[in-house]
């Protein structure tokens, strides 16, 4: 299951980093100068907020990606992590001070954030200072939410910076998060979701494909993607992931061949797990057809015949999973769906193995 759980994430990866690229491509940062000079009002279309920084002795450099600094060294970034379900600052703020505290491999972080402050207004807010002793950095973060995501206004400069506080003071009061365009969402939905399944969260995984395939129960992608964060979660999944895959399976044209194989090979062990044996027979019989070679596929298909009292069917495909791949014998001798052919001459033939035979 393992390898067949890799290879639908690297289709999904395809799909969503292709789009996500043109939508990189199609959002600039604009910088417009306020009244009074100095000022500038930024305006991020990637990450779709708007905010603005004062003035100073130093004019704001923007650069295209939405990150702005001045030469008196005080930067400016905008940055966004997903959720799996809709969220608050409070939240945003927790998470992300949780993720910081820690290595991803689970040890100490390497330089843990020193004199830490947190706030609530004009949002929540975290500051921590670090860097050497000699040179300290303060961080200044100010966390929103969109929905399911979270976006976080970074300002950094050096300690008891005052125009660093100000440039803080005023981009967190006059941060504005606008609504994103439905195919912008889309894009965000369909990566965060790929996001959390890399990282073998696939409950947060599901909760987010879900939330898409809601708004637009038409996107196989969607369905698709819920489908393979249920088939990781497992049997308890199963019967809320299933309708996702037969929804996917609809689609004549949004699942390339490959992807709509993995949703039928899914699909059929999702049905037998359900007992709806007679539907996971259907499913299995397209999938067996369009990939012949496919031990697994074979194999489950003969427990689906089995199940439906078929059994020459079930004798045939699985001599032709045995053919395949030898080492389901042993799971053959013990799996349920299969009992019917226990006491048959041709089941113990085929889970004889050869060198028996001639004894």
């Amino acid at each position: 299951m393992r390898d067949f759980f890799a290879a639908a994430l690297l289709l999904l990866a395809a799909c969503a980093h292709t789009e996500a690229k043109t939508a990189d491509a199609a959002g600039a940062t604009l910088a417009k100068a306020l009244s009074g000079g100095g000022g500038i009002e930024v305006q991020d279309a990637v990450h779709g907020v708007r905010y603005e920084l004062p003035s100073g002795a130093d004019p704001w450099q923007v650069t295209r990606e939405g990150n702005a600094h001045s030469a008196s060294g005080v930067e400016v970034e905008v940055s966004s992590f997903p959720m799996g379900k809709s969220t608050s600052a409070a939240a945003c703020r927790d998470h992300a001070r949780a993720r910081l505290a820690v290595r991803p491999e689970g040890g100490a972080a390497a330089e843990p954030p020193r004199d830490q402050t947190i706030g609530d207004a004009p949002t929540a807010i975290w500051s921590f200072t670090t860097g050497a002793l000699t040179a300290p950095v303060r961080n200044r973060w100010a966390f929103y939410a969109r929905g399911a995501d979270c976006l976080v206004l970074h300002i950094s400069g050096a300690r008891g910076d005052g125009f660093a506080d100000s440039s803080f003071e005023i981009a967190a009061r006059t941060f504005s998060v606008l609504s994103l365009p439905p195919e912008r969402q889309r894009e965000v939905d369909l990566l965060a979701g790929m996001g959390f399944l890399e990282r073998r969260d696939p409950a947060s995984a599901m909760d987010r494909f879900e939330a898409l395939a809601r708004r637009e129960p038409g996107l196989a992608k969607a369905h698709f993607g819920a489908l393979m964060a249920g088939f990781e979660i497992g049997a308890p999944a199963y019967g809320r992931a299933l309708p996702h895959g037969l929804a996917a399976l609809k689609s004549e044209r949004e699942l390339s061949p490959e992807q709509r194989q993995l949703a039928l090979r899914a699909v059929g062990v999702m049905q037998l797990a359900e007992n709806q044996v007679r539907d996971a027979a259907g499913t299995l019989a397209e999938l067996v057809v369009r990939a012949p070679d496919l031990a697994e596929g074979q194999y489950n298909y003969a427990c689906a015949l089995a199940r439906l009292g078929d059994a020459q069917g079930a004798i045939d495909h699985l001599r032709a999973a045995l053919r395949l791949d030898g080492e389901l014998v042993g799971h053959a001798r013990e799996d349920d769906d299969l009992k019917s052919l226990r006491d048959t001459p041709a089941f113990r033939q085929l889970l004889t193995p050869p060198s028996a035979e001639r004894k």
